[in-house]
């Protein structure tokens, strides 16, 4: 979740203050994997209840990272329908000045190296200020970035809402680096084929082997990272999700510039079902 692009140069500091220490079958229906691979699924979540064996409720006061303008509450985390699906719901809401949402983790509970990560995930009108994630960190108890980070999903960026491409703008990452100074990063970000905030669920997937991490929506190939030679991914990494709003990605400090919440109003990122294979 940690994104530095060349307009906004003040990021490699802002996220700096990522401290939590790195540490459904497939019948071909809309949202399914469709990535033709034998495989042996090793984790499988339904999201039927709330597994604490697999998931950390995060909380963390705003301004903690990223100059994000949400407090993280673990009352933002629950599990809930949409339909006939029992998903996980992470919750942004404002009321007055006060914004809350949530986030999750499966940091030392757990965590996994190489194979196919993908998530169904239905992802609320981000533009202007939510800032929906799936991504990964490295569970080894090393500090931002020494610990490695992988974004396979990220929306509603700054130059996205510039350009009013927030439904269709996907960005993805790497960063790694021995300290925040030495910082690096891998960055892409364009547009997917449809709207990806159409009230559907969009798979999102991780294809990781010893050399390249490929980035997949809806089956369709986004985008290749060569990590050739890069000891940053040599560990297994564990999962998050968050629904973050404002902050340096979004372009948006004041909580005057956010008007995907209004007062009063509520909104959510649905995760279906999320799955480790190899």
């Amino acid at each position: 979740m940690n994104v530095i692009k060349s307009t906004h140069l003040l990021l490699a500091i802002c996220l700096s203050a990522h401290l939590t220490g790195c540490g459904s079958d497939n019948d071909e229906q809309p949202g399914q994997p469709v990535i033709d691979r034998v495989e042996e699924v090793v984790f499988f979540d339904d999201f039927t209840s709330f597994n604490s064996a697999y998931w950390t409720k995060e909380t963390h006061e705003a301004g903690w990272t990223n100059q994000e303008l949400q407090s993280y509450e673990t009352s933002q985390v629950t599990i809930g329908k949409d339909g006939d699906k029992s998903v996980l719901i992470l919750t942004a809401k404002r009321t007055g000045d006060n914004i809350v949402s949530g986030r999750v983790n499966s940091k030392n509970k757990k965590s996994f190296k190489h194979g196919k990560i993908e998530a169904s995930i239905k992802i609320p009108a981000t533009a202007n200020g939510l800032w929906p994630a799936f991504w990964m960190m490295g569970n080894n108890n090393r500090e931002w970035p020494a610990c490695g980070e992988i974004d396979i999903m990220e929306m509603g960026d700054a130059q996205g809402i510039a350009s009013a491409t927030t439904t269709t703008r996907v960005n993805t990452a790497i960063h790694y680096g021995a300290d925040v100074a030495s910082h690096e990063q891998q960055y892409h970000a364009s547009d997917a084929v449809g709207s990806l905030q159409d009230g559907n669920y969009h798979t999102y997937a991780l294809l990781w082997n010893e050399s390249n991490l490929e980035i997949f929506i809806d089956g369709n190939k986004f985008h290749s990272f060569d990590i050739t030679g890069n000891s940053y991914f040599n560990d297994s990494f564990y999962l998050l999700f968050n629904l973050a709003v404002g902050g340096v990605f979004t372009g948006i400090n004041d909580i005057d510039g956010i008007t995907a919440l209004t007062d009063g109003e509520s909104a959510s990122m649905y995760i279906d079902w999320v799955r480790v294979t190899r």
